[in-house]
């Protein structure tokens, strides 16, 4: 972050799959997520803030199972492949069994609020949190919360949701005012917890750019975050701010920057250049990912997957300000011998080079 080249970049592994966590942890012989990071020298955490949803739990009736992400969880089942979150938010399995398909959510069609309520919610307290996070302390802890926009189009619908920011600004102001301050609740107790990241989590543009405009941005997204990283900020002025989006939003990264943002991920590589964005913005932002996820993790072979962590380094992470990791989480089924190879290629490269 200070822009200094250490003797080894850091490394994450950004959410990984059921899948993923099986093969690894049988490649190693351990039955510990702890221990697998360990032996790939992941640097990273991600550690939330701990939530009970009390009277959702009270109409759960099943656990969502197999490789779907969510599963070991409770939710309300409708039928055998699609339930009910806290939110209210209702997802279908999707065929293999690998995805979740939206289906519907309670302000579908709405343009008010009546009715609606945020989820009954009790945070773990910051001394739980802070216990924690205790046993990491060698790591960098990175906190997770939602961008309030994912969860809007959620409960909106993606195309109800994209019509109400145009024709009722009022209702979506409305909305953000009750997910922010959700959100900024539980980063305030993740801050003062002593997260080092408190990281910002939703999608706002996609391969062809960005979902809506800087002028929508600013009007809608920009005042509530300000609110939100000045809250973290008085609440532990060290910890930073992370923020993901996939797809095509080198446009929005001033915007981005001026709204308090300090790392970006993930630098999706499929759709842009991260050597161009580190030239343009390498000295007010740090970046998070670049390792693609689409082509070279799934479809390279060994070598391939190491050339691009190499270029990665010389061309992102040359005088520090890069976090090498995958772009998301690996595909369910890339080679494990590739997920190692970035690993190791963070491990193998030459450091000395590039002073």
């Amino acid at each position: 972050m200070r822009r200094e080249l250490p003797d080894r970049l850091p490394v994450d592994m950004l959410w990984p799959r059921s899948e993923t966590i099986r093969d690894l942890k049988n490649h190693f012989g351990t039955d510990s997520m702890d221990v697998v990071k360990e032996k790939l020298g992941v640097d990273f955490v991600w550690s939330g803030v701990k939530a009970e949803f009390s009277e959702f739990k009270k109409k759960c009736n099943g656990m969502l199972t197999g490789d779907t992400p969510g599963a070991g969880n409770s939710y309300i089942f409708h039928d055998k492949i699609t339930f009910e979150d806290e939110w209210g938010i209702i997802h279908r399995v999707g065929a293999e069994g690998k995805y979740l398909e939206w289906v519907g959510g309670p302000l579908v069609g709405k343009e008010t609020l009546e009715g609606w309520q945020l989820p009954v919610t009790k945070w773990a307290s910051v001394e739980d949190t802070r216990k924690a996070y205790e046993k990491y302390q060698d790591k960098i802890i990175i906190a997770g919360i939602n961008n309030p926009y994912k969860i809007a189009w959620h409960i909106c619908g993606y195309e109800n949701f994209m019509l109400l920011m145009a024709l009722n600004p009022d209702f979506v102001k409305e909305l953000y005012t009750h997910l922010f301050a959700w959100e900024t609740e539980r980063a305030v107790i993740a801050a003062k917890a002593g997260a080092d990241i408190v990281a910002l989590v939703g999608d706002v543009a996609g391969v062809n750019g960005p979902m809506f405009s800087l002028g929508m941005w600013d009007d809608f997204l920009k005042p509530g975050f300000q609110k939100l990283i000045k809250a973290v900020k008085e609440a532990n002025p060290s910890t930073y701010i992370f923020f993901h989006s996939d797809g095509e939003l080198a446009s929005m990264i001033p915007a981005f920057i001026d709204t308090g943002i300090e790392i970006l991920n993930p630098v999706e590589s499929n759709c842009m250049d991260p050597a161009l964005l580190k030239k343009k913005f390498g000295e007010k932002v740090a970046f998070h990912g670049a390792i693609s996820v689409q082509k070279t993790i799934p479809n390279g072979t060994v070598a391939d997957v190491k050339n691009e962590v190499y270029t990665r380094i010389k061309t992102v992470g040359y005088n520090g300000g890069y976090m090498v990791s995958n772009e998301n989480s690996f595909p369910y089924d890339a080679p494990l011998k590739n997920i190692l190879a970035m690993y190791e290629a963070v491990a193998d490269f030459n450091y000395d080079s590039l002073r």
